[in-house]
């Protein structure tokens, strides 16, 4: 996969389609629409587009409904083992690059969030923070693990009159400090 293509799946409403596809196995375009929101609908098929073109999903059949035809979208490549298995092929430059897409769509989001007209973040469930822990791998690991379990055990909730979409995102980086011990 190439980094253009990686780049491409960096886009949040790009990963919300990735991971409708993922959880239904196929999905129709009428079936992501429901879960992308408000959007509209050329913006929709231009996301769907972009992510034929790199080769992520696959159109797998196509229904004529009332005259028209439907397309029904597979996995072509997994989106985040794709990522995981190319990162260390990324130069510092497109790795950055990466990581400065990923910062501006947090940004982005909560642009957007603040154009809103009454906002309260304590109401909203709005927060951000940094926690500095002392992890040895092994915890570390076991950590994202539990983290992971949680996230999962959620991503098949559908919206409804009292779930609105939340967007959860984690940055973990080593902080580069002198070691105590080896054995810490």
């Amino acid at each position: 996969m190439n980094n253009e293509a990686i780049r491409s799946m960096m886009n949040p409403l790009r990963l919300k389609i990735l991971q409708e596809i993922s959880l239904k196995g196929t999905a129709t375009t009428k079936e992501i629409a429901e879960i992308c929101g408000d959007i509209p609908q050329a913006t929709l098929y231009r996301h769907l587009n972009t992510l034929l073109k790199h080769g992520i999903i696959k159109v797998v059949s196509e229904n004529k409904v009332r005259g028209i035809l439907e397309k029904v979208y597979a996995i072509e490549l997994n989106p985040q083992e794709e990522i995981s298995r190319n990162t260390d092929k990324l130069s510092k430059q497109e790795l950055s690059d990466l990581f400065s897409q990923f910062i501006i769509s947090l940004l982005s989001d909560f642009e957007n969030y603040l154009k809103s007209e009454n906002i309260n973040i304590i109401e909203d469930k709005v927060g951000f923070r940094s926690y500095p822990l002392y992890l040895s791998d092994e915890e570390f690991i076991e950590m994202m693990g539990e983290i992971h379990t949680s996230i999962t055990k959620r991503l098949e909730n559908r919206p409804s009159a009292n779930r609105i979409l939340r967007k959860l995102s984690t940055v973990t980086t080593p902080y580069k400090e002198e070691r105590i011990g080896k054995n810490d």
